[in-house]
């Protein structure tokens, strides 16, 4: 899977359906390519516009509905999964990243401290 698309409040634009899926466990995928869920459209630009929302459980009876399916080939297709970052979880990163290098974080602007972030994430994927 490729590195997460992340949306991090008082940062980036959060798209309602992408919020939404989130808000209910739903695992929500984005990818330059048309991707697999129980639910897909197409939305504004991350890692691309194609966008696939894939329910946390699926029913045994339909066998359309495959979750593990839909999970494995969306990692095939290289899609990226989409995550909500809130304001209070970069900032708590940013404050124990400062007090791991004994420096203050009020020498950082909102952005630094986001970027910092982004980076931590883009390494905890591979």
């Amino acid at each position: 899977m490729s590195d997460r698309v992340l949306y991090i409040e008082g940062f980036h634009e959060i798209p309602d359906k992408v919020r939404e899926y989130l808000d209910k466990g739903w695992t929500v995928y984005n990818a330059p390519r048309p991707i697999y869920g129980h639910e897909q459209w197409q939305g504004d630009f991350r890692h691309g516009v194609f966008f696939a929302a894939v329910a946390p459980t699926d029913d045994p009876a339909d066998e359309f509905n495959d979750a593990p399916a839909f999970h494995r080939r969306n990692q095939e297709l290289d899609a990226s999964e989409c995550m909500i970052v809130s304001r209070e979880q970069v900032m708590a990163y940013g404050e124990e990243q400062a007090q791991r290098h004994g420096i203050s974080l009020a020498d950082f602007s909102y952005e630094d401290i986001v970027e910092s972030y982004r980076n931590w994430m883009a390494r905890q994927v591979k």
